[in-house]
């Protein structure tokens, strides 16, 4: 089973609705193919069990916020989302986390890392699992069909078809070279299969109504709007809908109860660089400035 952040549980921890939207909402691919072969999502479903860990750490978060403190010290949502990652393969009784950002050398010159390689205790396999989480925002080309190069981040320097490119070009190859495969050897590994963990929430264009057959059909969404387009919305009696803002590093776990309340303060930040909103209904909105998508 898995979820959308819509219908995780209300858990009253923020920490504990980050680590499980991380590990069990909708991902933004089901598989991709690699010079050696389809890679999958993780199989590690939200079972009956999960959740009743996650229900039960929500009631005393203190193990989950040490492992922060202890292995994560930064704030950026890469790190912390691989954290999450390597406190439930810790704590999860059917996985085993054998090692995690393992540098790949070839001599003196680092050709990469391995985002994390973990024992498998239900399909009996060492698996080297690649971890990513991003948020898009959709800018359709009229004059090209949908495709992955109209999804960028909020900055526009990143783009999911780059991203996308990186992994299956350049970081899930990395088993396979000379180097690689000395490194997973040194672990007392002899064989080992590999996974792709891209999470994230895809930010429609209010018109978009296109598919996108790489990616999952049930991927997270949410909309943008532009500050003119937003502040017309809100005009009308019929569309006025309560907005709060979340901050960046709160993205992972984001929950309107929690966000702060929309001011002409926030209005103006979105001038300056996309800001992402929060409804009651838990749907999510990027506000930019009105020439972002020019």
């Amino acid at each position: 089973m898995t979820i959308t952040a819509a219908e995780l549980p209300q858990f009253q921890s923020p920490l504990v609705r980050a680590l499980a939207w991380s590990c069990f909402s909708e991902t933004l691919l089901n598989e991709m193919t690699g010079q050696h072969g389809i890679i999958s999502r993780p199989k590690l479903p939200l079972t009956p069990h999960r959740m009743n860990w996650l229900r039960n750490l929500d009631q005393n978060d203190q193990p989950l916020k040490a492992h922060l403190h202890e292995h994560c010290h930064s704030t950026r949502l890469g790190l912390v989302f691989e954290s999450l990652w390597h406190f439930f393969l810790r704590e999860d009784p059917d996985t085993e986390l054998i090692a995690h950002n393992i540098p790949v050398r070839d001599g003196k010159i680092t050709l990469g890392e391995f985002d994390l390689i973990y024992y498998c205790g239900v399909s009996k396999r060492h698996i080297h699992l690649e971890l990513a989480v991003k948020f898009f925002l959709g800018i359709p080309n009229t004059q090209a069909p949908p495709g992955l190069d109209q999804w960028f981040g909020p900055n526009r320097a990143d783009r999911l078809d780059r991203k996308l490119a990186r992994l299956s070009q350049h970081q899930l190859p990395l088993a396979y070279t000379e180097a690689g495969r000395e490194v997973i050897s040194q672990l007392g590994i002899e064989s080992i299969d590999q996974e792709l963990r891209v999470n994230g929430i895809l930010f429609h264009a209010n018109d978009d109504t296109n598919s996108y057959p790489a990616l999952n059909a049930k991927h997270q969404r949410g909309d943008w709007r532009s500050l003119s387009e937003f502040q017309i919305e809100q005009t009308e009696a019929l569309n006025r809908d309560d907005w709060r803002y979340i901050e960046k590093p709160s993205w992972l776990a984001a929950e309107f109860n929690t966000a702060t309340p929309l001011t002409n303060k926030h209005l103006q930040m979105a001038t300056h660089k996309p800001i992402m909103l929060i409804n009651a209904q838990r749907q999510r909105r990027f506000l930019v400035a009105d020439d972002w998508a020019d």
